[in-house]
């Protein structure tokens, strides 16, 4: 790390836009997205489209200058937000821009009655979802051939002699 980098992340944190998917068009970015990163990147996953839940959940795009270069998606269970599909292009991270999208959907969840969010961490990423306040649950485990690992973060306070 350079002295230079911290100064570049608060300068970039000013022109990222992070905006809910509102056209057809932008859900084509998105899934333009996931295929460069879970497809090509990481071949995780060819299917990158079409899921039941993306016509029920909110899919945001992060902005950097005009380009779409990251994404994720958030869906409502009950009192749980499910927080998928995280990624943002490669030239592109470590410039604050996933945890301004992480930031998006946690409070899209939290502002919706959501008392807790749920996610699979690659767990390469677990020391960036630790500082989000999310916690592992259980053990880590395979999807494909990444090691992933189930994290939860409340977002509403228990309620106090509630059962548990």
């Amino acid at each position: 790390m350079t002295s230079v980098e911290p100064e570049a992340r608060s300068v970039d944190r000013e022109r990222i836009r992070v905006e809910p998917v509102r056209t057809s068009e932008e859900l084509e970015l998105v899934y333009a997205i996931r295929s460069e990163v879970f497809d090509r990147e990481q071949h995780l996953t060819t299917w990158v489209r079409d899921y039941p839940e993306d016509s029920r959940s909110l899919n945001v795009l992060a902005w950097l200058d005009g380009e779409a270069v990251g994404t994720g998606r958030v869906s409502l269970w009950g009192d749980e937000a499910q927080i998928a599909w995280v990624a943002v292009r490669r030239p592109y991270r470590g410039r604050g821009i996933g945890r301004a999208i992480m930031e998006h959907l946690l409070r899209w969840g939290q502002e919706r009655g959501a008392r807790v969010a749920t996610l699979n961490a690659q767990t390469h990423a677990l020391e960036f979802y630790r500082k989000l306040g999310f916690r592992p649950i259980g053990r880590p485990f395979f999807m494909a051939h990444i090691e992933h690992q189930l994290m939860e973060r409340e977002l509403q306070p228990r309620a106090e002699g509630g059962a548990t």
